[in-house]
C-alpha cells in the first residue's frame, strides 16, 4: 500500500495515470472526493467488487454509487432521462446523485435486485483527469467501514482500516490531498420518466428538488 501527497485541484498527470491503471487492472485506489475519501475500483470486475466489499465489511446486497465521465457515457448504462440536465443545470455547484433505470450493460452482479443504479454526476479535476484513462463505471463509494462517519483525511481512512489494511484486503494506493472540507454528502435523486424521488437530499432541500 502506497500513500502519495496530490493536489486536488491540480493534481499530476503521472499519479494520475499510475492510479487508472491500478483500476484497470483490478486494484483499489482511495482518493479525495468533493465530499469525503472515497474508494474506487472497477465496478465492471467482479473480484475488485469483492474486494470493497470485504474491506467495508458491507452487506453484498446493498447498491453501490458508480462515477463514469463524460456524463454522456453514464447513458450507456442507464436509460437516458432529459430531466437529469435540467437538474444539473439548476444545481451545477452541487453534489448529485441520480438513480436511473439500469441497462442490461452492467453485470448481474453489481448492485444485484436494484432495478435502477445510481451515478455520482459532480466531478472534480481528479476524476475528470482519471477518465481521460478510464472508459467504464468506477464503484465510488466512501473510503470507510459500513455505517461509520465518513473520512475526511487519510488519517481518519488508515485508522477504519487498520486491521483489513494489515490484511491482503487493502487499497493499492491512497491518493492524500490533506484534511477535506466538510461538507454533505450528495443527494441521490430517484428518476423514472418524469416522476422525481429524493432518496437523500444532501446540501440541498428535498423541495427544491422535487419542483424541477
Amino acid at each position: 500500500m502506497k500513500i502519495i501527497k496530490i493536489d486536488y485541484k491540480k493534481p499530476d498527470w503521472q499519479i494520475v495515470r499510475r492510479a487508472a491503471r491500478i483500476i484497470k487492472e483490478g486494484g483499489i485506489v482511495v482518493v479525495p472526493t468533493e465530499t469525503v475519501y472515497a474508494i474506487f475500483a472497477d465496478a465492471l470486475n467482479w473480484p475488485a467488487v469483492k474486494k470493497v466489499l470485504k474491506m467495508k465489511r458491507r452487506d453484498k446486497d446493498k447498491g453501490f454509487d458508480l462515477t463514469l465521465y463524460p456524463i454522456k457515457k453514464i447513458f450507456e448504462y442507464t436509460e437516458s432521462n432529459p430531466l437529469v440536465l435540467k437538474i444539473l443545470k439548476k444545481f451545477s455547484d452541487q453534489p448529485l446523485s441520480f438513480a436511473l433505470p439500469r441497462k442490461k450493460s452492467l453485470p448481474e452482479f453489481l448492485n444485484p435486485d436494484y432495478e435502477t443504479v445510481a451515478f455520482h454526476f459532480f466531478f472534480s479535476e481528479l476524476d475528470k483527469r482519471l477518465f481521460k484513462y478510464l472508459d467504464t463505471p468506477i464503484i465510488g463509494t466512501s473510503a470507510n467501514i459500513s455505517k461509520l462517519p465518513d473520512t475526511h483525511s487519510v488519517e481518519k481512512v488508515t485508522e477504519y482500516f487498520k486491521h483489513t489494511f494489515g490484511s491482503p484486503i487493502q487499497p493499492d494506493l491512497i491518493l492524500d490531498a490533506g484534511e477535506l472540507p466538510k461538507r454533505k454528502t450528495s443527494a441521490i435523486i430517484e428518476l423514472n420518466n418524469q416522476n422525481i424521488k429524493v432518496i437523500r437530499e444532501g446540501e440541498i432541500p428535498k423541495k427544491l428538488l422535487e419542483k424541477n
